[in-house]
C-alpha cells in the first residue's frame, strides 16, 4: 500500500495485477503503450499519460495526465505482491534468487519478468546502456547501467520472474 499525492489529493493506492485499489474501492486497469505515452483506462475512464523516461520516474516527478502537468509523489510501494524481502549478506540469498548485499548489484525495483536480456558476462557497458527490459505491470522498463563499468554476471535468464530486490546484473 501507498499513499499517493497528486494534484494536491492524497490517496491510499495498491496495485493488484490488473486491479487498483484507491481509498478502499477497487477498479479495473489496462494499460496500452502507444508511441510517447500510455493509455490508461481506469474504472472505464481513459487516461492518456505521459511519464519521464524510466531511469527518471521517481517521487516528485511530473506527468501529464490528458495533457495536464502534475507533480506525483509517494510514499510506499506502488506494485502489489509481497513486500520486499530483507536484503541478506553474500552466499545467504535463497534459492528464490540473488538479492542485492553484492557491490555493483543492479537490483529490480518492482516484480517482473526478464524480457530480453542486451549484455553478456564481460561487456563493457557505460552509465545509461540499457542492461535488460523487465516486464512490470503490463509495461517494458528499461534497466539501464548507473555507472560505467564491465558486466560481472547476469544471475536472471529471459523469461524469469524476478522479486522487488532481486539481483539483475553485477557490474564492476
Amino acid at each position: 500500500m501507498a499513499k499517493v499525492t497528486i494534484g494536491g489529493r492524497t490517496y491510499e493506492v495498491e496495485v493488484r495485477g490488473d486491479r487498483v485499489i484507491v481509498d478502499g474501492h477497487e477498479y479495473p486497469v489496462t494499460v496500452r503503450e502507444e508511441t510517447g505515452y500510455l493509455t490508461v483506462n481506469a474504472g472505464g475512464v481513459p487516461y492518456r499519460i505521459q511519464l519521464p523516461p524510466p531511469d527518471q520516474r521517481q517521487s516528485g516527478m511530473e506527468v501529464l495526465v490528458d495533457y495536464r502537468p502534475f507533480t506525483l509523489e509517494w510514499e510506499g510501494r506502488l506494485g502489489g505482491g509481497p513486500a520486499p524481502r530483507e536484503r541478506q549478506a553474500p552466499g545467504a540469498a535463497a534459492a528464490g534468487g540473488a538479492k542485492a548485499a553484492v557491490k555493483g548489484a543492479v537490483t529490480a525495483q518492482i516484480s517482473g519478468k526478464v524480457l530480453r536480456i542486451n549484455v553478456k558476462p564481460g561487456q563493457a557497458v557505460a552509465k545509461g546502456d540499457v542492461l535488460l527490459i523487465l516486464e512490470a505491470m503490463k509495461m517494458e522498463n528499461e534497466i539501464k547501467a548507473p555507472a560505467d563499468g564491465t558486466v560481472r554476471e547476469i544471475p536472471v535468464s529471459e523469461g524469469a520472474r524476478v522479486s522487488e530486490g532481486d539481483v539483475l546484473a553485477v557490474i564492476e
